[in-house]
């Protein structure tokens, strides 16, 4: 990706302004003074951001890229992976002792407080924030669900699975996660030790499930497989 400013207003009509949320017509119909109003945070891949790096907002807006959510523990050793979005999504901002995370280069728009009413005084933009909370809270209950398996194997298949369905790429062996995944961030994922994590993917490999290749992993399955 180009250099760019960590920090930057993106007039309706450019090319950024082409949200994954919204149709040209929706972004033209908000206005000049919305979008004015609105900051695009350009979040490179890996990095976080907590509630001070970002600007005062309402809702944030994920315009390009895969975001994760992140919750210090209590004792402030170690975080978790709460949330996985991706462009189109609708977030809050982050609280106390959470963070955002980008998995790939993201582009997060901050809605202020006093743009807010306008997002929702349009019944066409109003339903896509609704739409794009909607898809928040059911990868909230995707990442809860994945921590019902008692045993950590499970837990780290059911994501793998999870992560082919949303972001994988049909090849001739398999499914290709197309994302820079490592045993510490499907640990955080799964709520268990990196440790433990890399015994579950030892165990999954050898049984023909998930093959590494370079900084990706395959999925020895059907795409019909994974279901909708």
């Amino acid at each position: 990706m180009q250099a760019v400013a960590e920090r930057r207003v993106h007039p309706v009509g450019s090319p950024a302004a082409r949200f994954a949320l919204f149709s040209p017509s929706e972004c033209e119909a908000l206005g000049a003074d919305f979008w004015r109003a609105c900051t695009t945070v350009v979040v490179p891949g890996g990095t976080k951001r907590y509630a001070a790096d970002l600007p005062p907002a309402r809702v944030l807006l994920v315009q390009r890229g895969v975001v994760l959510v992140r919750s210090q523990g209590s004792t402030g050793v170690r975080s978790m992976v709460v949330c996985r979005c991706s462009a189109g999504a609708v977030l809050p901002p982050p609280a106390g002792g959470e963070a955002i995370q980008s998995l790939t280069d993201a582009w997060v728009t901050a809605v202020p407080p006093t743009a807010w009413p306008r997002l929702l005084a349009l019944p066409e933009t109003a339903a896509r924030v609704v739409s794009g909370l909607e898809e928040t809270l059911q990868a909230q209950r995707e990442s809860a669900r994945a921590l019902a398996s008692v045993r950590h194997v499970d837990r780290v298949r059911h994501q793998l699975v999870e992560l082919a369905r949303d972001h994988g790429r049909v090849c001739r062996d398999g499914i290709r996660i197309d994302l820079p995944l490592t045993h510490e961030l499907i640990a955080d994922m799964v709520g268990c030790a990196r440790e433990t994590a890399t015994r579950a993917f030892d165990e999954l490999q050898r049984a023909g499930f998930v093959q590494r290749q370079g900084r990706f992993y395959l999925l020895l399955v059907p795409p019909e497989s994974l279901g909708a």
